[in-house]
């Protein structure tokens, strides 16, 4: 007899941007939550597309049964911004349903190269072994390095490469029926941004793009609550808050403790602080 699927262990919140978009998430801030990623739910006419499809299989099925509770047709597309796994591992419970994958070249090459032995590593660990135990790394059907528009129950949505920024390979979807932009981890609202695998002046350069969007855009950032142009602009400031904590921390010899310290004090109410030391190095290394 198989051995029952695992459940999520942190429940998954919704929130509404439209009647045709829903975002969900548990809000939490570390890897039995999935880092709080936010998945992203398309409802076109008899079919869905989901952004980001969440840390594990056992996400993404809650996710499934929370759309199906709504009515909601099946999936037809996954998009899966970038190669972290907090936002590709549970494509393969969609998959299985016949779902395709679509991802950037370079973020398809990433999840290949690294996902395997990270998955690996975490069926070993006790405390999220059996969050993973049915995890496989997502598997792309569709490579996108140039802009690709796609009909999701007769709304369009515009899958846009947009890095390097974040990471190597990213990409972002514009629903422009709706007015409505997932901007993957372009942008954190209310969360520290994890710079790992950043380019900097790329992810500059995409951010200054968002905010060329029309007055009214609703942005769905990849971690934490949607909102307007002024969660797009609350990023901006945070790269310019740490990149001065960084040459402040220079100057008065005090390291990367006290840039880190600095941030944690001018963003006090901000989650994933422990991406913070990461942050600084990377900064500092581009000062």
């Amino acid at each position: 007899m198989d051995a029952p699927a695992p459940l999520p262990p942190f429940p998954l919140r919704e929130t509404r941007v439209s009647e045709r978009v829903l975002v969900f998430s548990t809000g939490g801030e570390d890897l039995p939550s999935g880092w709080g990623a936010n998945a992203v739910a398309v409802l076109g006419e008899g079919e869905t597309l989901v952004v980001d499809p969440l840390v594990a299989p056992a996400y993404a099925r809650e996710l499934k049964r929370l759309l199906a509770a709504r009515g909601a047709g099946p999936v037809r597309y996954v998009v899966t911004t970038h190669h972290h796994t907090d936002h590709s591992v549970g494509a393969s419970v969609f998959v299985e349903e016949g779902a395709e994958v679509v991802a950037h070249p370079v973020a398809a090459e990433r999840m290949a190269a690294e996902q395997p032995a990270l998955l690996e590593a975490r069926r070993r660990s006790a405390d999220v072994a059996a969050l993973f135990a049915d995890a496989v790394p997502a598997a792309p059907t569709r490579l996108v390095a140039e802009p690709l528009e796609l009909s999701v129950g007769g709304l369009r949505a515009v899958v846009r490469p947009c890095g390097p920024a974040h990471t190597p390979g990213d990409l972002r979807v514009d629903l422009p029926d709706l007015g409505v932009v997932v901007t993957g981890d372009l942008v954190f609202h209310g969360y520290h941004p994890n710079l790992e695998h950043a380019d900097l002046d790329g992810w500059r350069r995409g951010l200054d793009v968002l905010l060329r969007e029309a007055e009214g855009t609703a942005f769905v950032p990849g971690h934490g609550d949607p909102g307007g142009r002024e969660i797009v602009q609350a990023q901006v400031a945070w790269f310019e808050a740490a990149k001065e904590a960084v040459r402040r921390a220079g100057a008065d010899e005090g390291g990367d403790a006290a840039a880190v310290e600095r941030l944690r004090g001018r963003f006090p109410r901000y989650r994933l602080a422990a991406v913070l030391p990461t942050a600084v190095r990377v900064l500092a290394n581009a000062v």
